[in-house]
């Protein structure tokens, strides 16, 4: 993995880490004002998921490639 695409993928997990913590204390807590943030959070947790399946695909496809 390139360290750019390594960098990228850092950062993505430090968000999904963020997105953990904030999704705990609303699960252990749930407030109906929470709702829609949780909502908007899972949705991310959904898109970083993406982005990483989408860069580790590209990087393997480029490791691929450059051994050919």
């Amino acid at each position: 993995m390139g360290s750019e695409t390594f960098e990228q993928v850092m950062v993505l997990l430090k968000e999904l880490a963020v997105l953990k913590v904030l999704d705990s204390a609303y699960e252990a807590n749930p407030t109906e004002g929470e709702d829609a943030a949780y909502r908007v959070r899972r949705q991310r947790h959904g898109e970083i998921t993406a982005e990483i399946t989408a860069l580790a695909k590209h990087n393997q496809e480029a490791g691929s490639n450059a051994s050919v």
